[in-house]
């Protein structure tokens, strides 16, 4: 659940200090607790502060870096101008959120109170009246300062906790000098609370949303734009190829750029950002990375490399093929085979797996051999060159051989015959998926291995 609670101003500081505001109670659906939060807005050590109510408990980060993790979520709109004249005000908003076992509390950001300075990227500091008309397209780094956290009374006097931030654009500070990426509280007042605490965060962006050009890749070797790519790599013994040299044959032949006021500006990503796509693209491959970036590469794989505009935050992917000599072929047999009757995908247990399904008469890439899953045969779906994990009921490919019990005659629909042959008793016929239920309320069997409209009537078997 969340709580959302504003940052409060001197002004309504004041006030609280002559007409408290009592305290309530929030529920949490985690096992049926409750929550008291209070909204207190000063003590004696900080003066107005941002209080964020983070409940009654603490509990260890997934992670153990630390107990409580704070995530600032901060939207910059630069301010616009035209022969020096603002068209569209710059803002900045957004909220502080500290988040522990599953529960997420939130103060709201507001600049009025003093408490936030922003600065650019040249260092100069842009004031808080001025935000509308100074804030201009660019990267800033946004202190907020006299944060809170108040954990109830039962956390009363706790001594070091710690708090930490998944983004690594987070810093603390406790005397708002030193920042680090977490910092430990020796401990907790009285009431549970924690206060004097700064937030920094760094490379803000601040996005003219009047700009809407979005990002185009480049083969930098002739400048022709491109929507997919390639690159070659070779990978050492027992196929060891690391991360960084992926990243090095991607910056080398690819850029990123976006028009903005008529000039093209660089939106490549970062080495820092390149390297977490490409080890994100080799764990969706289920392919693992040793704490030093080395892996043992397959022939070939692919990368997403994701650049997002520092200028509007639009985004753009561009799918890079990863080619790998001395690479390990980790192609599967595999062959083409044609759907007889409409088929759905199941799991390795046999169970439905969503609700696509291969539509009869078109082919799909499957493993040569069937495995036998419940008794009945499966074959396994190859996409990629890869085994997928989902199967298809081999009865709607190689079809099921059945022996006629009576004559019979085969039939193009309900009311019109095929054609003028007659199927003699004790015919092995091979028949492909389940029956058929035509207008006549009769079921049949699709019978040939071809695209006419040929069938028999299932009572016929």
């Amino acid at each position: 659940m969340k709580k959302n609670l504003r940052i409060v101003s001197a002004a309504a500081a004041a006030l609280l200090a002559v007409a408290p505001v009592a305290a309530s109670a929030v529920s949490v659906n985690a096992a049926d607790s409750t929550a008291t939060t209070t909204a207190n807005a000063t003590n004696s050590n900080s003066g107005v502060y941002t209080q964020i109510n983070a409940g009654a408990a603490i509990n260890t980060n997934a992670n153990a870096k630390y107990d409580v993790d704070v995530t600032p979520s901060l939207t910059a709109i630069a301010a616009v101008t035209n022969n020096g004249t603002v068209v569209s005000n710059g803002s900045l908003t957004g909220t502080i959120s500290a988040t522990y076992g599953g529960q997420s509390y939130t103060a709201n950001l507001d600049t009025k109170n003093g408490n936030v300075s922003v600065v650019n990227s040249k260092g100069t500091a842009i004031a808080n009246d001025k935000i509308a008309s100074e804030l201009t397209a660019g990267k800033y780094t946004v202190t907020i300062s006299g944060v809170g956290f108040n954990f109830g009374t039962a956390n009363a006097n706790k001594e070091n906790v710690t708090i930490g931030s998944a983004n690594s654009n987070v810093e603390f500070s406790l005397d708002g000098k030193t920042y680090s990426k977490t910092v430990k509280v020796p401990k907790l007042d009285q009431n549970g609370t924690v206060s004097g605490l700064s937030v920094k965060v760094s490379n803000v962006n601040a996005l003219n949303l009047t700009n809407g050009n979005g990002i185009n890749f480049y083969e930098i070797s002739n400048g022709n734009q491109v929507t997919n790519g390639s690159v070659a790599v070779t990978a050492g013994a027992q196929s060891k190829l690391n991360v960084s040299s992926v990243v090095a044959a991607i910056q080398a032949k690819y850029a990123a750029a976006q028009v903005d006021n008529k000039v093209a500006t660089n939106q490549m990503p970062s080495l820092n950002e390149i390297k977490s796509d490409v080890e994100s693209s080799l764990k969706a491959a289920n392919i693992p990375v040793d704490n030093a970036g080395w892996f043992t590469a397959p022939t070939s794989f692919t990368v997403n490399v994701k650049a997002t505009s520092s200028i509007n935050g639009l985004t753009a992917t561009l799918p890079v093929t990863v080619n790998v000599t001395n690479g390990v072929n980790t192609t599967v047999d595999s062959v083409s085979k044609t759907i007889m009757h409409n088929a759905y995908y199941y799991d390795k247990d046999a169970k439905r797996v969503g609700t696509d399904k291969l539509t009869r008469y078109n082919s799909v890439t499957v493993s040569p051999k069937t495995t036998t899953i419940s008794g009945k045969a499966y074959y396994e779906v190859v996409e990629n060159g890869k085994l997928s994990g989902k199967f298809i009921n081999a009865d709607n490919i190689d079809g099921t051989k059945r022996t006629l019990k009576h004559n019979a005659y085969v039939y193009k629909t309900s009311k019109k015959r095929a054609n003028k042959v007659t199927l003699k008793k004790g015919t092995e016929v091979t028949t492909y998926g389940g029956t058929y239920t035509f207008k006549n309320g009769k079921q049949y069997y699709k019978i040939g291995n071809n695209t006419d409209k040929t069938y028999v009537k299932a009572s016929n078997f």
